[in-house]
């Protein structure tokens, strides 16, 4: 069946939910992968007429202006075609303004679409215009940066320091296996003290996640009992950090058995606040923001999203 065909096939006797858009993209996708969406897209958006626009990244943060601008021109939804640091930027620049996200899964990570059920093809992820429904979710706010999966400091975030980007555009996630890799020997662990829903809990940590959603990094899960829609952060803090310990945390995550150990604690918070004396870089969805203090709170029912419609309804 041929991509014409495959069209008429997926729209037939339906209509769409929208009447415009504007896509996001993110340039670092490849130029030959943008080059089929787009020529995907303008079918399959025409065929439905659908008024849309689109425009490429050209520098961090640009994504939030473009978003920001796209709102103010009434764009019925706003469409995020990256990973999850695109996503990011999108909705900073939406979210106060009562935009609606979409997710295009163009990106190297794209753990938000794998939440919420997208497609990871990036042509059948537009089908959602047709078979979806607005939800509400709610996100976190870290310092004045909201994000809609994590925010973490730690070897993570060191981690994330060191990815090449060279590497990463060749080799994709696997450039973070190398970086983990180097970060597990060189990283040198720092004290970070929390305190939690200002009861002044005090914890000591050595590496903390604070997650509105469960997923982790593909099928991982930090914070099992994280949703986006209780109005709550999850938190897991490392309280220590040898290099049998870090290694013992990554086994321990990866069968699902972490919090169990005694030397990780876990909360759920509607506020987080972190600090050091030494200098503990910060990423929120997988990008560095800045360093610690920060202050973290639980912003409930904050995003709109187009996610898909489920089977039995």
């Amino acid at each position: 069946m041929d991509l014409k065909n495959i069209f008429k096939f997926l729209f037939k006797g339906k209509k769409p939910i929208f009447q415009s858009a504007y896509i996001i993209i993110n340039p670092a996708a490849g130029k030959q992968q943008i080059k089929w969406f787009l020529k995907s897209a303008k079918s399959f958006l025409n065929r439905l007429n659908i008024r849309y626009d689109y425009a490429l990244t050209r520098a961090p943060r640009h994504a939030t202006k473009l978003a920001q601008e796209a709102v103010k021109k009434k764009y019925d939804i706003i469409f995020a075609a990256g990973g999850d640091g695109t996503i990011n930027e999108v909705i900073n620049g939406i979210v106060d303004y009562g935009g609606i996200l979409g997710i295009i899964p163009l990106g190297t990570v794209n753990i938000l679409a794998m939440e919420m059920g997208i497609p990871l093809n990036p042509v059948r992820s537009l089908n959602i215009l047709l078979e979806g429904q607005i939800e509400t979710i709610d996100l976190g706010k870290s310092n004045n940066q909201y994000f809609v999966l994590m925010s973490a400091c730690g070897i993570d975030s060191y981690t994330i320091y060191r990815v090449n980007l060279k590497l990463k555009k060749y080799i994709g996630p696997f450039a973070y296996i190398f970086a983990g890799l180097y970060s597990l020997f060189k990283y040198k662990p720092k004290k970070i003290i929390i305190d939690i829903d200002n009861h002044r809990i005090d914890e000591i940590g050595y590496y903390v996640v604070v997650e509105n959603i469960s997923a982790y990094g593909g099928k991982l899960k930090m914070t099992p009992y994280a949703q986006y829609n209780d109005g709550l952060l999850d938190v897991c803090i490392f309280k220590r950090y040898g290099l049998w310990d870090v290694f013992r945390y990554f086994i321990g995550i990866a069968l699902a058995k972490h919090i169990e150990y005694p030397d990780v604690i876990y909360y759920q918070c509607k506020q987080i606040k972190m600090h050091s004396q030494e200098n503990v870089l910060l990423h929120t969805d997988g990008e560095l923001v800045g360093s610690l203090p920060v202050s973290i709170s639980a912003v409930k029912k904050k995003l709109k999203i187009l996610v898909p419609r489920p089977l039995n309804k």
